[in-house]
């Protein structure tokens, strides 16, 4: 008996961390971008499983205009970090660390 309440605990305390606040549709995209500097190779590759947990994670709440959108994000977040040199390249990784140090780390 003891093991079956611990075990109902233990879910429901998944459950709760489970259900976090969503993000906005504007944090969504910005994770989406994130995730393109992440990956691009002009920038240097970062791991990425924290953005794709998230992406993965959010993408069941959004409409199919804010998918595509957060689809092209990580299209063009990847290509710009590719193509970037001198000032542009440092700037797209200043972007990558401030804005989206956060969500790298897997924080939300």
């Amino acid at each position: 008996m003891k093991s079956i309440i611990f075990a109902a605990v233990a879910i429901s305390a998944l459950t709760g961390v489970a259900q976090a606040a969503p993000l906005s549709d504007g944090q969504f995209l910005q994770v989406a971008r994130c995730r393109g500097l992440a990956a691009s190779e002009g920038l240097g590759k970062l791991d990425t499983s924290a953005l794709d947990a998230v992406l993965r994670a959010e993408s069941g709440a959004r409409d199919l205009p804010v998918a595509m959108s957060a689809n092209r994000k990580i299209a063009e977040g990847q290509a710009q970090g590719d193509k970037a040199a001198g000032a542009k390249k440092e700037k797209l990784l200043a972007e990558r660390q401030s804005q989206c140090g956060e969500w790298l780390a897997g924080a939300k």
